[in-house]
């Protein structure tokens, strides 16, 4: 199945998609105004240690402070031997585990982990695991045997699923260069001043061409040239055998280009289509999401059992993309239509578990509930592809869902491409609420539009008109 990874970049952000035989599959949003910080590492002070909640708080240098649990930054002191420094004011080296949100600020962890692309070295430890997608035994006990030989002392080895069958030299040169990156990061540790920054995760473009570059991907195709010269070089850091799957297309709109931007959009509907004219719907709750399926247009020739079995395997396998695709977490629970034959049930449990082992989030399914429904849990990582692009409608009192700034602002984005680049008009007036303009002022994104296409572009505010009721008056 050829795959391949688009790198679209824009004014204000980058997407990157994951494109398996010309299906989407996964989505990633790098918004240039909103710096990701999971993965960095800190060189914090404790300011506050809470034993009711068992959690203290640490200033990073960031506007919030982060909060780590206690247990952990015991446990992580002690390994350090400086138990009796656990006090506000003490100094500790922390990374961001999840993004601070909303009055929260980030979550941190004392358990330093540097991920490679072949493994993750986690500093200050001493155990080697291997990812259980690695299942010849064989092979198990080569890489054991490599990482026992190789690994530094005082630091644990996680091997990816990626390092199976891999040369000894590749993965000796993962092991070295991660070695001496963390043996950096401790001497910045030494002479410092905290709050401050350590290491800074890379660009999600660099982490995704890290992860996921490999002999099995067809091409790695981005639109910018200065990004594609800084992955090629990345890669030919890690991986130089991978460089010459990197390549530039000198096309802006490179996700229309690929046929993606209508995908994107289907994904964010509630109905979706199957082939044979069978549907299924996705609802999303507080506590779990709810997939249900159903026959729709399709009814078949003759035997219904056949009809209902086709439909069930076909919504079993555009169920695992649509999860991977809208990066659904937790708990989930799918309705398939109702089937009689014990085997028939088993054949399309069976096609959703192959279908997620293609997925790199684990999944578990858990089997069929006495009500008939299939259970499974997918872990969180991240924001849904939903609530990224869409906010809780305040009208509804949150019961519905109305499009984001962001999402609005892309659309409008793009008719402003197509006036200044296919018609004669030098000028736009937008006349918009006072929300939509103070996003496109925000971090100088106006004026970096007006610099791109060399043309002028003013606001009328007008509060009496919602997010997407916009108008766009165009001047020679």
């Amino acid at each position: 199945m050829p795959t391949d990874i688009i790198v679209e970049t824009s004014v204000n952000q980058t997407r990157i998609g994951v494109v398996e035989d010309q299906k989407l599959v996964e989505l990633y949003i790098d918004i240039e105004m909103k710096q990701k910080t999971v993965g960095n590492i800190y060189r914090g002070v404790v300011k506050k240690i809470l034993p009711g909640i068992q959690a203290a708080f640490v200033d990073i240098g960031q506007e919030k402070n982060g909060f780590i649990y206690l247990k952990e930054l015991e446990e992580t002191l002690s390994k350090e031997g400086n138990v009796r420094r656990l006090k506000e004011g003490g100094y500790i080296t922390v990374q961001i585990e999840k993004e601070a949100m909303g009055t929260k600020g980030p979550k941190l962890t004392s358990h330093i982990s540097i991920p490679g692309k072949y493994i993750v070295f986690i500093p200050r430890e001493n155990s080697i695991g291997i990812s259980k997608k690695i299942d010849n035994e064989e092979e198990r006990n080569r890489l054991k045997s490599i990482f026992e030989k190789y690994k530094p002392k005082n630091c644990g080895i996680i091997v990816r699923t990626e390092c199976g069958g891999k040369e000894e030299e590749e993965i000796i040169r993962e092991i070295q260069f991660l070695a001496v990156l963390w043996e950096s990061i401790e001497k910045k540790e030494q002479y410092v001043t905290a709050p401050v920054l350590l290491y800074k995760e890379v660009s999600s473009a660099l982490k995704i061409a890290r992860d996921l570059l490999s002999s099995k991907i067809r091409h790695y195709i981005v639109n910018d040239i200065n990004l594609y010269h800084e992955v090629r070089n990345f890669i030919n850091e890690i991986s130089p055998e991978l460089t010459e799957k990197i390549q530039y297309k000198d096309e802006e709109h490179l996700f229309q280009y690929f046929l993606i931007e209508s995908q994107i959009d289907k994904a964010l509907q509630r109905h979706i289509w199957l082939k044979s004219g069978g549907m299924i719907i996705i609802d999303h709750t507080e506590a779990l999401t709810v997939i249900d399926v159903n026959t729709a247009k399709f009814v078949g020739k003759k035997n219904m059992e056949k009809t209902i079995l086709k439909t069930n395997i076909e919504a079993a396998q555009e169920i695992a993309r649509q999860i991977r695709l809208r990066n659904i977490g937790g708990i989930i629970i799918i309705d398939f239509i109702d089937m009689k034959a014990e085997e028939d049930k088993k054949m399309v449990l069976n096609v959703l578990s192959q279908e997620l082992k293609k997925d790199r989030v684990p999944t578990t399914v858990l089997g069929i509930t006495k009500l008939g429904l299939v259970e499974m849990t997918r872990k969180k990582t991240g924001p849904s592809l939903t609530s990224l692009l869409f906010n809780r409608c305040p009208r509804c009192d949150g019961r519905g869902m109305t499009p984001s700034i962001k999402y609005i602002g892309d659309h409008i984005e793009k008719e402003i491409d197509f006036i200044f680049t296919h018609t004669i008009y030098t000028k736009i007036i937008i006349e918009a609420n006072k929300e939509i303009i103070e996003w496109f002022h925000l971090n100088g994104y106006k004026e970096a539009l007006e610099k791109k296409y060399n043309k002028s572009i003013s606001f009328i505010e007008n509060n009496t008109l919602t997010n997407e009721n916009y108008k766009i008056i165009k001047e020679k």
